[in-house]
């Protein structure tokens, strides 16, 4: 090439991104995502069978609607941090208002009269809850890591975590579409660990997995 030729290119004026394109390549991703990890539940763990039964009761809802309340704020989170100088801290702080609910939530129900504080709390699977959607949230992460590595996250290990935060809250919400556990104790302490988890792991693997 030419040095005016090199000239021409280096000085033309570049293109405007086009608005909301990073967040529709995220929501993208988000979706690859949950279609994975969707099979993959129903590949290897299956439906609870009373799902039709359960689907709108409240039970039901309440665990959806924390950990997917978690994923929606996570989405933006992630956003945010693939753009260089922004700054997450108000979005951060959205995440107390879910975690609160369920809290208060599991408390009311602990402290009711005859209240079976043990079943409540660890019900019949808390040894495999936090490995399963740590387990779910694989291919989330992988789908959130490859939209992040197109854009230019500068904090690596606050995008990886917010990537796993991402992972974590939207494989809990899959999760739940499996898990027979109905008591916000048991889902305040073993999704969120579970959610935690992944949160954890993307913070570990993102100066690695998202250096340019």
């Amino acid at each position: 090439m030419r040095t005016d030729d090199l000239i021409a290119v280096l000085t033309k004026q570049p293109e405007p991104v086009r608005p909301c394109a990073v967040l529709r390549d995220l929501l993208m991703g988000t979706v690859i995502g949950l279609a994975a990890a969707t099979t993959l539940m129903l590949l290897t763990l299956g439906l609870r069978p009373d799902l039709a039964h359960e689907l709108l009761g409240a039970p039901f809802l309440m665990k959806f609607g924390y950990t997917l309340a978690i994923a929606c704020v996570a989405v933006r989170i992630v956003e945010r941090s693939g753009r260089p100088g922004s700054n997450s801290n108000g979005l951060v702080g959205l995440l107390a208002l879910p975690v609160l609910a369920i809290v208060s939530l599991a408390s009311w129900q602990l402290i009711q009269p005859g209240a079976d504080r043990l079943l409540l709390l660890v019900g019949h699977t808390a040894p495999v809850c936090t490995v399963l959607i740590g387990y779910l949230s694989i291919p989330l992460l992988v789908a959130t890591f490859r939209v992040l590595r197109s854009l230019a996250p500068t904090r690596l290990v606050q995008a990886g975590a917010a990537a796993g935060l991402l992972s974590g809250s939207a494989a809990a919400t899959i999760y739940a579409l499996h898990c027979p556990e109905i008591s916000a104790p048991f889902v305040a302490i073993w999704y969120s660990a579970g959610v935690c988890l992944s949160t954890a792991v993307g913070a570990l693997l993102g100066p690695w997995a998202l250096r340019w």
